[in-house]
This record gives structure tokens, sequence and C-alpha cells, in this order.
């Protein structure tokens, strides 16, 4: 129980940083289907797209190495220092020569909006890294502030720009950058990495130990990368940009999962970091990925059982469509889940190779089916082959890391969850709105009573000790 409580606790902090992003999302998603055109949103989408996998690759994944060998040095000041100045030097090189090939690339590609992308680019970086460095030394008050200074900056530039002045979609990169760089000075003068940062401590084997952590990493970016979002550049070749803006509006919903998730990820490869090696290891994570899996089927039955009452008060007339293809993206994301928690015993291992070689099967599964039925099914194929891609990945991953650890997963309390999130989805698709919104009550209330002793030891005994 006190694992679970260090769990939660850390899951808590870390889930209001990012809650808050999710709310500013939400906010803005009616000013972007409202504003701005089909085809400008998604080709700015794309480009978001496109950014989000250039980040970790110019990275080489530094950030994930920083954040894993930090937890094991906490308290070791000097061991601290070299891994920071190393890694901190190591970027700075590997973004000088990314900023070159960039500017060469420009002399033979036209890339619209080219520098307000590369400036993106730079400013997420050096955000992302710092950020790594705040988790690593366990300060995950000072990561969610720093989510919360990205969102509130999001809103009101994007509130400015598109409302005020009337701007384009470019206005979500411009909110981008400023969000970012303001997150940065936060977290580079709260965790005081400046002070870690000399020269002296270079050390170029500890970059080389980094760095076998960290670039095995690489092609399972790649594979994330196609298996969740390579359906963004195939609609767009074989569709148009106006079917991506539709897409990733059904994407924001169900990515809403994932968001979340990516918290309780973070908290996760920490905690199983830490423990992986206890006598209890095994029974502990079979406990809590049950635990962890039950709460997004919860979630997952909210958004289903609810978005249909306010779907067409938030979403313009031109992304209506993109209400059909939501279920099937939060299903895929709901095994996604299983995937990440099964990944993090890979990252306690640092079995960084496995990590990667994991998703290459699904990733070509994925584009394989996206190429062949995109023009006969549209949007259903491409979330399809999503769906399919991390139901693929998640069978393979459970099978392989029970030969690291020997995880046995009861399903029996899972069983009724699943039962009412398929009913609700056939609710969804009927538009059986009354009966959806019964049965979330019903099921979130089974949840709570189910899980009664849990919610007590974990949460409102710990609130009340802290009042």
């Amino acid at each position: 129980m006190k694992k679970e409580k260090e769990y939660i606790k850390n899951t808590i902090i870390l889930l209001i940083g990012k809650f808050s992003t999710q709310i500013i999302s939400f906010l803005l998603l009616p000013i972007y289907t409202y504003k701005l055109a089909t085809s400008n949103y998604g080709y700015i989408d794309l480009v978001q797209t496109y950014i989000s996998l250039l980040v970790p690759i110019v990275l080489l994944q530094l950030d994930s190495a920083v954040f894993r060998y930090l937890i094991d040095i906490r308290k070791k000041e000097e061991e601290k220092n070299k891994i920071i100045s190393t890694s901190f030097i190591g970027v700075l090189v590997i973004l000088f020569f990314s900023i070159i090939i960039a500017v060469i690339l420009k002399l033979f590609i036209k890339i619209e909006y080219f520098y307000i992308i590369l400036i993106n680019i730079i400013v997420q970086v050096f955000n992302t890294y710092v950020m790594a460095i705040a988790r690593g030394n366990g300060h995950n008050t000072t990561y969610s502030i720093s989510s919360i200074i990205m969102s509130i900056v999001n809103l009101l530039v994007n509130l400015v720009l598109i409302l005020l002045l009337g701007f384009d979609a470019r206005s979500i990169l411009f909110a981008s950058i400023l969000g970012n760089i303001l997150s940065f000075i936060y977290v580079f003068f709260k965790e005081h990495v400046y002070k870690y940062i000399r020269f002296k401590y270079y050390d170029s084997n500890i970059l080389k130990k980094l760095l076998k952590y960290s670039i095995p990493m690489i092609p399972n970016v790649l594979s994330w990368w196609v298996v969740g979002v390579s359906d963004r550049t195939i609609i767009v070749y074989f569709l148009s940009t106006a079917a991506n803006g539709i897409y990733s509006v059904s994407c924001k919903f169900s990515n809403l999962l994932n968001s979340i998730f990516s918290i309780f990820s973070m908290s996760w490869q920490e905690m199983v970091s830490m423990h992986i090696n206890d006598s209890d290891s095994s029974e502990f994570i079979s406990k809590m990925i049950i635990k962890i899996f039950n709460f997004f089927i919860l979630l997952s039955c909210g958004i289903v059982g609810l978005l249909p009452i306010l779907y067409l008060v938030i979403i313009g007339k031109e992304y209506i469509n993109s209400y059909n293809y939501i279920p099937i993206l939060l299903t895929a994301n709901l095994f996604s889940v299983l995937v990440g928690l099964f990944g993090g015993i890979y990252i306690a291992k640092k079995m960084t190779k496995k990590v990667a070689t994991t998703t290459i099967y699904s990733a070509i599964i994925n584009i394989v089916i996206n190429i062949i039925f995109i023009k006969k099914f549209g949007l259903y194929a491409a979330s399809g082959s999503t769906l399919l891609a991390y139901f693929i990945m998640t069978i393979y991953r459970f099978y392989d890391v029970k030969k690291i650890v020997n995880i046995k997963l009861n399903l029996n309390e899972s069983i009724i969850y699943i039962i009412a999130y398929i009913i609700l989805i056939i609710l969804y698709y009927f538009k059986f709105n009354l009966l959806s919104i019964i049965m979330t009550f019903i099921i979130s209330i089974l949840y709570i009573y189910n899980n009664k002793n849990f919610i007590y030891e974990i949460i409102i005994k710990k609130f009340k000790k802290s009042n």
C-alpha cells in the first residue's frame, strides 16, 4: 500500500499540470473549429505532428536517458553534475548540427512556415530536456507548474491572435513557441540547472552510456509515430488536408485518454524503476496494471457516454463528421494504455532495444492497412488501422514482458467495465443520449463502490492527513 500511495501521489501532482493542458485544449477547440478553415487547420495539425516526431529524434532521446539515470543518483550531487553537464553539452552539439542540416534541406525542399517550425523544434528540445531533469530529480510539482504555464500562455496567445487579430492557424505555432520558452525559463531556474552545467564535468564515457540507453529508443519513437500519427500524412496524401482537419478533431477527443495516461506513465516508469527488483514486484505490478486499466476503461465510458450531448455545442459544422471515428480511436488508445504499462517494465530494466523492437511490426501493419484501404474506406481505414496496430502490440508485449516479470492479470473485475463500454459505444452510434447518461452514472457508482477501500486509503485518508 505504501508503494501504491507513492504512485498515486506522484500521479495526482503530474495530473494537475496535464489536466490544465487538456482543459485549455478543449477551450480552444471551438475557436479552431469555428474560426479556422479545415484545410488551414489540417495543415498546421500535420506540422505539429511532424514536430512531435522530430523533437525526440533531434534530442536522440537524451531526455529519457537523463530522467532514468537521475532517478538512481538523486542524492549524489557530483554524479548529477556529470550527468547534467555532459548531457547538456551533448544536446547543444546535436542541436547545432541539426539546424545546419535543416537549413541545407530548405534549399532543396519548400516548406511553408519553415522558420516558425524550426524555432518551435529548438524551444521544445530545450524545454523537454529541462523538464526531464525536473522529473529525474523527483520534482513533479515543478513539472506540473511548467505545464500549467504552457497551457495558460497557449490559451492567451491563441485568443489574442485568432479572435482579436484574425490570424490563421499559424497562431497555434506562435503560441507553442512562447509557451515553451516561458516554461523552459521557469524550470531552468527553479531546478537550478545552471548550477550543474560546468564544462569541467563533461565526460565522454558518460555521454556514451547515455546514448547507449537513448539511441535504441529512436526506432521506438519512429514506430510510435507510424502507429499513432502517420495516419495524418497518408490522409493528406490520399484524401486532403480538409479530411485531416476532420480526423484531427476526432483525435482531440480520443487522445484525451492518451494525454492523461502520459502522466500515469511518467509516475509508472519512475515507480517501476525504483521497485522492479523488490521481492513483491510481480504482485505489485500485476495489481497496479489492472487498477490503472480499469480506471481508463471508466474514463472511456465517460467520454463515450457524455460526448454526444456536448458535441454539437463545441464543434463547428465543417467538422461534424469527426463524430464517427472517436469510439474507434478511443478503443485504440485504450489498448495503448496497456502497451505503455508493459513498456514501463522494459524501461525499468533499461531494455530500451526491446521497447523499439516490440513496436516495429505494429507500425508496419498500421501503414500497410492505411495505404491499401484509405481510398476505399476513407477515415475509417485510418482509425481502424490504428486500433489493430495497438491491439497486436498489446498482445505481443504482454507475452514478452512475462519473460521478465511474472505478471498475472486477473480480468474478472474488468469484465463488467468492458461490457459497459461496448454497450455505451452502441448507444453512442444510435444516439440514445439519455440511456448513455444513465449508464455512465451507474458504471461510475459501481467503480467507486468496487474501489472504495483503495480510494479511501490512497486519496481521502491522505487528504485528511494533509489538513
